[in-house]
């Protein structure tokens, strides 16, 4: 036994395996970067076409062609100009500081920072909170999450990439129990608290080198039958549903992803088949960023990315 022991150690510390451990973690490191990036570059590209109808059919598979939006140019209805961001990216950072501050999920610290956004305008682009979803106002405004069934929007999903990268190392139980908190300061119905622990799950499986396939149907195996609107992320849309509701947004958002090549194929089809647009590119981006990794993204985009992360110390440790 003991010789057996010397013999594995011996080949943990081999400069082979050492290589290859370090290289993935490097992989590890990069995807949970480009998760984050992936979430804040989804927005800041859907922000122009926010509520808009579109350029390209939601048929599955969607076809990049003709007139489309390629570039993150900012405007939109509320005209700002490029690299500017959403509520989505607002409630991301707000998340990532309060993270940083507690060490875990934290409903009281996490719904102050909330509040700091809301009220005084904190972690927006121009000092002025904008796009406050219906539920999240009246959770913020009232001091209780809605739980009736019309309470479902994507409001959580949109910040929640940043719980998978504090939680990536811990058991599925501890990630669980911290995203269904964490919506519950907002979004208090079970349909909304689900969707989001699969999305969460869904990211760390992508991040842990799971093929977008494998982590979609093994989710599906444990959470489809849970209750019936959950059913519906695991199917294969015809046409892909860009409305608020939670569901929808992650099914599009998977489904996107599995019928595209690339991190940008996935975005450019995300915002560019309107609706619900900053939302379902954040939602989006953030799957795409765990599967491909940072090194996969445009340049250009990943800079606008980096100057967000960079000004909060929240979403810093991830670069």
């Amino acid at each position: 036994m003991e010789e057996n022991f010397e013999n594995v150690s011996d080949c943990l510390h081999s400069p082979r395996v050492q290589h290859v451990l370090t290289e993935t973690e490097e992989n590890f490191k990069d995807r949970i970067k480009g998760m984050i990036a992936g979430n804040i570059i989804g927005d800041m590209l859907g922000l122009t076409q926010m509520s808009g109808e579109g350029t390209l059919t939601p048929v599955r598979p969607v076809q990049l062609k003709g007139k489309y939006q390629k570039d993150i140019t900012g405007g939109g209805i509320y005209g700002l100009p490029a690299g500017s961001w959403t509520d989505d990216t607002s409630m991301l950072i707000a998340l990532a500081e309060s993270l940083l501050e507690k060490g875990c999920v934290n409903p009281e610290n996490e719904r102050r920072h909330y509040m700091k956004w809301f009220i005084e305008g904190a972690y927006t682009p121009s000092g002025e909170a904008f796009d406050i979803g219906r539920t999240t106002r009246e959770a913020l405004t009232t001091g209780t999450a809605p739980s009736d069934r019309e309470s479902n929007g994507n409001g959580a999903l949109m910040r929640s990439s940043v719980i998978t990268a504090w939680y990536i190392s811990s058991a599925d139980k501890n990630l669980i129990d911290a995203s269904g908190l964490s919506c519950s300061v907002t979004h208090a119905h079970p349909i909304a608290k689900f969707t989001n622990v699969v999305y969460n799950l869904l990211l760390k499986k992508l991040i842990s080198g799971f093929e977008p396939e494998q982590a979609v149907m093994s989710l599906r195996d444990e959470y489809e039958g849970l209750m019936d609107d959950l059913r519906d992320i695991f199917l294969e849309p015809e046409v892909y549903q860009t409305t608020p509701y939670c569901v929808t947004t992650l099914e599009t958002a998977i489904w996107l992803n599995m019928e595209s090549a690339s991190f940008e194929e996935a975005l450019l089809k995300a915002v560019n088949i309107g609706g619900d647009t900053d939302t379902v590119g954040a939602v989006t981006g953030a799957v795409a960023g765990a599967i491909y990794g940072c090194a996969a993204i445009p340049a250009d985009w990943m800079r606008y990315a980096e100057n967000v992360m960079k000004r909060y110390a929240g979403l810093k440790i991830f670069l």
